[in-house]
């Protein structure tokens, strides 16, 4: 009995191992997909954004690419909602705080570090009053043509592998690391890297 018991365990984990290795291909060939060009874009959201207000300091260059490369959009369709919030903070993983302290060392001056709601550690751009919020359009001038059959395939896995706690649980022991359901990640990463140029400034 325990025997046969053993034996369903281990059938069970060799399926979910080979779900999860078709899942990754799936995924790997989504995002090699190619981009392909609209004929007309298409307005995807306004959205909120840091700006320089600075106009002169000898640390513009810095600041504007930490701005550049670092913050994020946050998109809203509702307007009204988008003038009563502020953008995301610019906050560094560990990686990118050291990559930004080997271009512009003066930067160890304008970060704090933190635990974010997870409990990792970031590091959060602190000098805010050099900033000022900017409402933006978004556009998508580029989209992927994503075959359907793959994309629900994709869905289907992940509905089996991470809606299931047991199947999390032992793909997470099985690997020693944790995965996630990305079908919202996957939807609303696939909009940013459709967005060839993200921020269109909003005409008046």
């Amino acid at each position: 009995m325990r025997i046969d018991r053993k034996n369903k365990l281990k059938s069970k984990e060799k399926e979910l191992i080979r779900l999860h290795k078709e899942l990754n291909e799936i995924r790997a060939t989504i995002v090699s997909q190619p981009l392909i060009e609209l004929k007309k874009p298409i307005f995807h959201s306004y959205g909120l954004v840091w700006s320089l207000k600075l106009q002169s300091s000898k640390y513009k260059d810095a600041y504007i690419y930490i701005i550049d490369r670092y913050s994020k959009v946050k998109m809203l369709k509702n307007l009204k909602k988008l003038n009563k919030i502020e953008p995301e903070p610019i906050a560094l993983d560990k990686r990118q705080y050291k990559q930004l302290l080997e271009k512009y060392s003066d930067g160890i001056r304008w970060f704090l570090r933190r635990k974010n709601k997870i409990n990792v550690t970031e590091y959060v751009f602190n000098k805010v009053e050099i900033l000022e919020k900017k409402i933006v359009k978004v556009l998508i001038t580029h989209r992927k043509d994503i075959n359907p059959d793959l994309e629900s395939r994709k869905r289907e896995i992940e509905e089996i592998i991470f809606t299931n706690r047991e199947n999390l649980g032992k793909l997470d022991n099985l690997f020693g690391i944790s995965h996630h359901f990305d079908s919202d990640w996957h939807g609303l990463r696939t909009k940013i890297i459709e967005i060839k140029h993200p921020i269109e400034p909003l005409e008046y």
